[in-house]
């Protein structure tokens, strides 16, 4: 495969793509009339029908674009359109009134690993869900149904996939009959469970394409009308005989799919079955490709080893097919019309005519979900209003941030002349409970190590408002129990109530002052309590609680002479103000995330030793190209009790005072400011690439026993090298680090560079 002679365009997020496509075909919409057959002159000459077959072949399909390229040049008409997978998404888009250029236009402003991947951007999440995202960093969940572990059924559900078809075809949502498109058009999918070939000639045009294009195992199966559809190309990858029926005489030929692999990459059980699988397309593709007569014309474009699933490569592949059409063109010019008979087909070949309704109704089908008052109340403000796109989509791509929905469907509906919107949310077949699996880990590489093996317990849809149970245990160098209850409420859904109980207990290390002795205290706390929050952004969070409990500290190791057991009774309350725009919370790239919390322990609600502590963390976000910089404040203070230890405040670890081991630093007063730079230093050439940066850190902190003893005397610098990589299992780092004073410390961590501020 050549190299594509164009300069390469810069990849570009969905919202922002979806805005490109606005100005690309809004203008057009504005002037232009919906397509019937009785208007198109070409359907009607003596000219032969001339149909166009668009095989499946995943990212290998994007050398479609560069076939209709050379057509478009050539002056070819195509008066229809079959298309199987990427085929039904090219053709698709053309038959609704897109030009080839257009088309390209969109294919290099996607950015696949996005486009492909279920996980919402953390921008798109609540505050809740962002705060689970940073405790539970990757891990793996499984879905608990009717007492039996379930999994889903592919690997990609197809979310933002549909809003970004949905969006382009957007224009055409009154076509239910695809014969009335600019151009008309079939798309080709599998009935999964009775193996027929499904032929889409109407309905739901954005579904039709989605459902074509769902490759088994790692597309979800679309459920649409009754059936559970895949990917056409198990059954036609190159529908011919479909395109026979639409009553082509003449036919353009475009064949992209995957070739067989030779013997010497016949490797392994799962490249043999995916052979075996490539067999049988082919014996159905051999079938109808000798149907072909002198009339028709066949393209191969010589994609070479190029994978369906490389898409980054997906600019390549138009040049190619382009190329390859261009060395057919000879035989292309036998369906060349004059300049003015393709004018009038060009001039047929637009979007139908779209104007943004007023929005008279919101319907949520609750058929499929047990929580439809969570999307009911974020797009009730939409009534009466104008459509607006992006809106909806950001309030669907919220709700979907929850994490409880296998997908969240949205399109317009006309009913008794008044149209509105129709959501279609579907919680995860996999639920409504589920299990998450995390790993913490750090070692020093110096007798000094901690590991936690977190298991969380999700029971979802409580409440149409989206309540929750949660159950949490974690077993390690910190043993935890959590339970929880939470409680949406009010018109806007924007309040919670939450009750939760905890018990969470570790290991302390104490050097002693008099005579150098170590000593070993098993430090535990539990609590109940009752906390309010009100969100009213996703980024914003504001709280208030009242928790009543008790902490303990059980001597191990050390003179019980000199030394003895601790228990205190606690009781308090407080707030907290809290903002997070942080993009990733394993290697953030922009935003920034705020919390301030203030907690007064106090003598009316049972505390022993009355005290109050305020905790300030603030991080911030940076890049430029693959540099990346994350500077950060941290504070903890406690007055009052000092023996209190709830209060105190936790140091130690890779880029929170380098050099010192994981939370090693336990006292009432610490502080910490510091940058960290990091580079992204793979590329992101497949799919499957696992992000790996270098970098490091510069910080400068300190601790102190009492508020009158803090000053900048006190305050040591400090800094690390690491190697990290975002992993499935969440971020991971190798690293060194060194403070003043001589402490130094290798790092193994499985955990985030961002952190809480109550330590353990």
């Amino acid at each position: 495969m050549q190299d594509d002679p164009r300069p390469s365009r810069a990849k570009v997020g969905l919202p922002r793509l979806l805005a490109l496509m606005a100005a690309i075909f809004l203008p057009l919409a504005a002037s232009a009339q919906p397509a019937t057959p009785d208007a198109d002159p070409q359907r009607h000459s003596e000219r032969p029908r001339t149909c166009l077959v668009l095989g499946g072949g995943g990212a290998r399909g994007a050398a479609h674009i560069g076939v209709l390229k050379v057509l478009e040049r050539e002056r070819v008409p195509v008066d229809c359109i079959v298309g199987t997978s990427m085929g039904a998404v090219v053709g698709g888009l053309y038959a609704s009134g897109y030009s080839a250029d257009e088309i390209e236009t969109v294919l290099d402003g996607i950015d696949w690993a996005e486009v492909l991947r279920d996980k919402p951007p953390r921008n798109e999440r609540s505050m809740r869900r962002k705060e689970d995202d940073l405790r539970l960093l990757g891990g793996v969940e499984v879905g608990v149904s009717n007492g039996k572990i379930a999994f889903p059924r592919g690997l990609i559900q197809g979310q933002k996939l549909e809003m970004l078809l949905r969006r382009l075809l957007l224009p055409t949502w009154q076509v239910r009959d695809f014969d009335q498109l600019p151009i008309p058009f079939r798309a080709v999918a599998t009935d999964i469970v009775t193996g027929d070939k499904v032929v889409f000639s109407e309905g739901d045009m954005a579904l039709a394409i989605r459902a074509s294009m769902s490759v088994p195992g790692v597309f979800a199966p679309v459920r649409y009308q009754g059936r559970l559809l895949v990917d056409g190309g198990v059954v036609d990858n190159l529908p011919i005989d479909e395109a026979r029926k639409l009553g082509a005489q003449r036919l353009i030929v475009v064949r992209v799919g995957t070739p067989l692999m030779d013997e010497e990459r016949l490797d392994s059980p799962l490249a043999i079955s995916h052979q075996m699988a490539g067999v049988l397309m082919k014996r159905v593709v051999d079938a109808q490709l000798a149907t072909l007569g002198p009339q028709d014309l066949l393209i191969t474009p010589p994609l070479g080893t190029m994978g369906s699933q490389d898409f980054n490569h997906s600019p390549q592949a138009v040049g190619v097919g382009e190329q390859a059409a261009q060395a057919e063109v000879t035989a292309i010019e036998r369906y060349q019309v004059s300049p003015r008979q393709y004018a009038a087909f060009q001039q047929q070949h637009r979007p139908p005519a779209f104007e943004a309704p007023i929005v008279a109704f919101v319907d949520v089908l609750r058929g499929e979900t047990r929580t439809p008052r969570v999307i009911e109340q974020r797009l009730q403000p939409q009534l009466g209003q104008p459509l607006q796109p992006e809106t909806i989509e950001r309030q669907v791509a919220l709700t979907y941030g929850e994490g409880r929905y296998e997908q969240v469907q949205w399109r317009l509906d006309d009913r008794e002349g008044e149209l509105g919107l129709v959501i279609a949310p579907q919680d995860k077949r996999w639920g409504p409970d589920f299990l998450h699996f995390a790993l913490r880990l750090s070692d020093d590489f110096n007798g000094t190590s901690n590991y936690q093996l977190i298991s969380e317990y999700t029971k979802t849809g409580l409440s149409e408002q989206g309540a929750e149970l949660k159950l949490r245990a974690g077993l390690g160098e910190v043993e935890e129990l959590f339970a929880e209850y939470y409680h949406p409420f009010g018109g806007s859904g924007r309040h919670a109530l939450s009750t939760y109980a905890r018990y969470r207990a570790t290991d302390l290390d104490l050097v002693l002052e008099q005579g150098g002795s170590l000593a070993q205290y098993r430090y535990s706390q539990w609590y109940g309590g009752l906390r309010w929050a009100y969100s009213p952004h996703p980024d914003w969070e504001f709280a208030t609680f009242l928790e009543r409990g008790q902490e303990r500290a059980r001597l191990d190791i050390g003179n019980p002479t000199q030394l003895g057991n601790y228990r205190a009774d606690m009781g308090s309350v407080g707030w907290q103000l809290r903002h997070d725009s942080i993009d990733s919370s394993a290697f953030p790239s922009r935003g920034q995330r705020l919390s301030l919390t203030r907690q007064h322990y106090l003598g009316a609600l049972g505390t022993d030793n009355p005290a109050a502590v305020t905790r300030l963390q603030w991080d911030g976000a940076w890049s430029h190209g693959r540099n990346r910089w994350l500077g950060g404040v941290r504070a903890s203070s406690a007055h009052g009790g000092d023996d209190l230890l709830a209060t105190y405040g936790f140091l130690g670890g890779l880029g929170n005072l380098s050099g010192y081991p994981e939370e090693s630093i336990f006292a009432p007063q610490t502080a910490l400011a510091r940058m960290v730079y990091y580079r992204r230093v793979a590329h992101a050439d497949s799919l499957l690439t696992i992000p790996l940066y270098v970098g490091g850190s510069l910080e400068w902190g300190g601790y102190w026993a009492a508020r009158d003893q803090v000053d900048t005397d006190g305050m040591q610098s400090a800094g690390s090298i690491f190697v990290g990589a975002d992993t499935f299992l969440g971020p991971v780092f190798l690293g060194y680090g060194r403070a003043e004073g001589g402490h130094d410390a290798f790092y193994l961590t499985f955990g985030s560079l961002l952190r809480t501020l109550d330590g353990f």
